[in-house]
């Protein structure tokens, strides 16, 4: 068994093990979009570096997140964005700040991927729209991470 602390590629791992049976999606808490999907769905994806284009460094220990919440119905995606905000953001009590996630490598049994989170907050998006392809409601949500390397 090994522990590694570089989490950037495991940490959307890290946040679904978080969230899932925390939300209304339940375990429908995914790194990658379904080709058959069962709604209300979380999908936990990268979304780059630090607050890119907004400052001239790039923060390494700053990793940005995408959370889309899906569902049929618009209060159901609205209320599920509103979970996930409430426990990641640094900005409610008890939400993902100071804390460390394990997320085990499906690959290799037994190596562990730690993440020291030191906040979590809520950098963009949050509006609820109909997605003509999906043909369900979406909330996009960025986050910014900052972890302690």
């Amino acid at each position: 068994m090994a522990l590694f602390a570089w989490p950037h590629a495991f940490l959307p791992h890290a946040l679904c093990d978080f969230l899932r049976d925390a939300t209304l999606a339940q375990s429908r808490v995914t790194t990658a979009v379904p080709r058959q999907r069962l709604y209300p769905l979380l999908v936990v994806q990268h979304a780059g570096l630090g607050r890119l284009g907004t400052d001239a460094e790039i923060q390494a220990d700053e990793i940005r997140l995408q959370i889309d919440s899906w569902a049929e119905r618009r209060d159901t995606a609205a209320a599920l964005a509103a979970q996930v905000f409430r426990l990641l953001d640094a900005r409610f009590t008890g939400a993902l700040a100071d804390t460390v996630l394990l997320a085990e490598d499906e690959a290799r049994a037994g190596d562990l991927y730690e993440t020291r989170i030191e906040r979590c907050a809520r950098s963009g998006g949050g509006d609820v729209f109909f997605d003509e392809f999906a043909k369900v409601y979406r909330v996009a949500a960025f986050y910014n991470v900052k972890v302690n390397l």
